[in-house]
């Protein structure tokens, strides 16, 4: 009788089960960059060490692979301390949003998409600095894609369409600068265009 009831809500309800993750733990467009060793070591070890936070601070280094990285370290229910490791490594101690205006456009992002993978669930603290990136480096895609995602995972706890359009904003634009491998827009557009039939 029960097996049944289960059936019953899985086949009446499916779109629930497949909305059951998010934009920032559905989206590993890291797998794009796997042949990138540093990418494939943080997926690895997902954990930050000095040799990650190195190649995220320099800001000579492509933001679509420190991206990569971090979205390679992954994430978990209970929470990572990425960011504050980071931090500790580079900058010698925690910072939060009263040190935003203090900060160069790496720094933003890199820190800023770091708390967002650390706390998933609520990244509205990452969007300050996010925000603040976007302001600061308009022409990038990574840039504006990352911001989108967390965004569109902020927008879960009460519009599914605005997740959709948050994404859609950054895919229609034709005058970002594509810094990210079509592989990888691919796999966050994929997930993403879930939520499109959510618009009426």
């Amino acid at each position: 009788m029960k097996l049944k009831l289960f059936l019953l809500i899985f086949l009446c309800f499916p779109p629930f089960t497949i909305k059951a993750d998010s934009p920032l733990t559905s989206t590993p467009f890291h797998d794009a960059y796997t042949d990138v060793d540093i990418v494939l070591k943080a997926e690895q070890l997902g954990v930050m060490n000095s040799e990650f936070a190195e190649y995220l601070h320099n800001e000579s280094n492509p933001v679509e692979v420190k991206a990569a990285l971090i979205n390679a370290l992954g994430w978990d229910f209970n929470g990572k301390l990425n960011s504050e490791i980071y931090c500790n490594e580079i900058h010698k101690r925690a910072i939060d949003r009263s040190d935003i205006s203090g900060l160069n456009t790496n720094e933003l992002f890199v820190i800023g998409y770091l708390k967002a993978m650390d706390n998933y669930l609520d990244p509205k603290t990452s969007l300050s600095f996010l925000k603040q990136a976007r302001k600061k480096n308009d022409e990038s895609y990574t840039v504006a894609i990352i911001e989108a995602l967390v965004k569109a995972q902020i927008a879960m706890e009460k519009d599914f369409c605005k997740v959709w359009k948050y994404g859609n904003k950054v895919f229609s634009n034709k005058d970002l600068d594509k810094d990210m491998r079509s592989a990888g827009i691919k796999i966050i557009y994929d997930y993403i265009a879930i939520y499109k039939n959510d618009c009426k």
